[in-house]
């Protein structure tokens, strides 16, 4: 077998034509990026300069960051979009979407430097919002789990300790605990 190999010199005409390619492709994408990103800043300044939350503005915004994410999912600015979204669609009570969104995150991007705040607040929404206990339960143990040194751990374990309790005893409790420790500062004074 004949290991030289002799390679056809490539006509210059069809480098030409593969470099050009290669420009406009480029031009293309770093263009329509642009065109993304002042979409999104539009959309931005339209909620900023709002009276109050439109959730026709807020779903648009939350579809602009979607869809930039979709079309560069390898861009730096794609998690931080995710993240806007998921806040944004939190905020006006979508929370499966919220969900789900902070599961893309997460499943995407596990080294986005907020990955332990997608987490938590999942747990949060099925807490608060949902009612649903068991899945917030799983949710802030997966902090503790993943995150053990992160703050939010310490939080978690907390909001796990006041799970299923009612506001008025989650009250009563901190002033139990205060007033102990008040007792005990009175008594060292002594």
């Amino acid at each position: 077998m004949n290991k030289n190999v002799q390679l056809k010199p490539v006509s210059k005409r069809l480098l030409s034509a593969t470099l050009i390619c290669m420009t406009i492709t480029i031009w293309g994408c770093s263009h329509e990026r642009e065109n993304c990103i002042k979409n999104i800043k539009a959309a931005e300044s339209k909620m900023k300069n709002a009276t109050k939350v439109d959730i026709g503005s807020a779903n648009n915004a939350i579809n602009l960051y979607v869809n930039f994410t979709n079309r560069f999912p390898k861009d730096s600015l794609s998690p931080q979009f995710l993240y806007k979204a998921a806040m944004l669609a939190m905020s006006v009570s979508q929370y499966n979407r919220a969900l789900a969104l902070y599961d893309t995150i997460y499943a995407a991007y596990p080294d986005f430097r907020q990955a332990s705040d997608c987490i938590f607040v999942q747990g949060y929404i099925y807490d608060n919002f949902l009612k649903d206990t068991a899945k917030a339960h799983a949710k802030y143990q997966e902090v503790i789990n993943k995150f053990p040194n992160d703050k939010l751990a310490q939080d978690a374990k907390a909001a796990i300790s006041d799970l299923g309790k009612s506001n008025e005893e989650i009250i009563k409790e901190f002033e139990e605990k205060n007033k102990g420790k008040d007792t005990a500062k009175t008594k060292q004074s002594i």
